[in-house]
């Protein structure tokens, strides 16, 4: 649970773009970028893997029952992710969605533009809909091609305006099912669904058509009507958050914003402990489990934001900022070459680890891939403009070959 945060959006990051039609306009999308940005990106996706593994592992995190099945050691790394990474990165990317989506539409003057833009989003959830039901049920690529169709009706708001729309999707729903759960939440506790946990592991361990036929019954789950309903509450509010940010330049130059920077932080940290870590203090009812992940959630995702940012600007974080760059400017083809990893790792057409390993295993699996990946994005940029996935994303956008090999031009708004 990409596109600017999976470079849905790439943009000429220090204000170089220029749009004179589609058909015309040539720049280089790889230069003058703020590294930052692709670092922040990049940690992402460090963070998304560790959550992806635990649902690639095995069917609890969407069907219930794994009580008891853990050791102690496992319950501490649960509660560990839980409370630091889960629910936290997602919405991390979602406000670099809103970052990027508003300074693309700051250089927009042509109608052109605002189509490429549109088109983007077809293309990107024409992805996401093959890599969620070839390999990876809880993509996320749909999402935030569907909701970015719908940020862009936000774009030309104040920024009072948008205030009040991220805040009021973001507490009303949350605070309203929350509610709800409380009154059903003798019903809550436990719950597990003994049949679909069976199904998953018979299926995920068998052949591929086996394999196909859970994951696209588990991808219909997660693209239903009430699973909207929760992700339009947890990423719409990002994406609009995003574009305020980016409307005060906070990305740009953090330095020349610490006081407004610092007093996000302090809130966002706040609002963070409060609901994230919080809830263990209390024994953790499953009916305050919606509010834990979305304002928890998405306060620690602004906390991480801003502390990466004030991080990157120190001589001391260049190396680690380069490492995590070079992920992020692939990040399209790093995201979906995890799921092709995992869907090796685990399932039946591979190692058949689905369910076999402990938490510190599939912890130190993240590290292993997360390692191949800089290493990876490293190499490969060295030849190449774009990552595979981007290349065909690009392509598929514009209607035309792009070029692969750096020092090729292609087009760009």
């Amino acid at each position: 649970m990409f596109f600017e945060c999976l470079q849905i959006l790439q943009i000429d990051y220090n204000g170089g773009m220029r749009c004179l039609g589609m058909e015309n306009d040539v720049i280089n999308p790889t230069k003058n970028r703020i590294e930052s940005l692709d670092a922040v990106r990049g940690f992402s996706l460090l963070g998304i893997l560790i959550v992806n593994l635990l649902s690639f592992h095995a069917p609890h995190f969407m069907y219930g029952g794994g009580e008891g099945s853990y050791s102690a050691s496992d319950e501490r790394w649960l509660a560990f992710i839980d409370m630091f990474i889960q629910a936290s990165f997602y919405p991390l990317f979602s406000l670099m969605f809103g970052i990027g989506l508003y300074m693309m539409y700051e250089k927009m003057d042509s109608d052109k533009s605002k189509t490429v833009i549109r088109r983007r989003m077809f293309v990107l959830a024409g992805l996401g809909i093959v890599h969620g039901i070839t390999l990876w049920y809880g993509d996320i690529l749909l999402t935030y091609a569907v909701i970015g169709l719908v940020a862009i009706l936000f774009i030309k708001h104040k920024e009072s305006t948008l205030k009040i729309w991220a805040f009021s999707l973001l507490v009303i729903p949350t605070a309203l099912v929350t509610w709800l759960y409380y009154g059903v939440r003798t019903q809550l506790e436990g719950y597990r669904d003994t049949e679909s946990i069976r199904q998953s592991y018979e299926n995920f361990t068998g052949s591929i058509s086996d394999i196909w036929q859970q994951n696209f019954s588990n991808w219909l789950v997660m693209v239903s009507p009430m699973q909207w309903i929760f992700t339009f509450s947890s990423i719409l509010p990002m994406f609009i958050l995003g574009m305020i940010f980016a409307k005060r330049g906070w990305h740009k130059n953090p330095k020349d914003h610490l006081s407004a920077i610092y007093l996000w932080m302090g809130v966002s940290f706040f609002l963070f402990i409060t609901f994230k870590i919080g809830p263990y203090f209390f024994g953790m009812p499953e009916w305050f489990d919606l509010a834990q992940d979305l304002i928890g959630g998405s306060f620690s995702s602004i906390f991480y934001f801003f502390a990466l940012l004030i991080f990157f600007t120190s001589d001391w974080s260049k190396i680690i900022k380069k490492l995590l760059a070079w992920v992020g400017k692939l990040s399209l083809t790093n995201y979906v070459m995890q799921s092709a990893i995992c869907f090796f790792v685990f399932y039946g057409v591979g190692l058949e680890q689905y369910g076999q390993l402990q938490m510190y295993e599939l912890i130190l699996i993240a590290l292993l891939i997360y390692s191949f990946q800089i290493l990876f994005s490293y190499l490969y940029l060295k030849i190449f403009r774009f990552g595979p996935l981007e290349w065909v994303y690009r392509s598929l956008t514009y209607g035309k070959t792009q070029p692969f090999l750096k020092g090729g031009k292609s087009h760009e708004v």
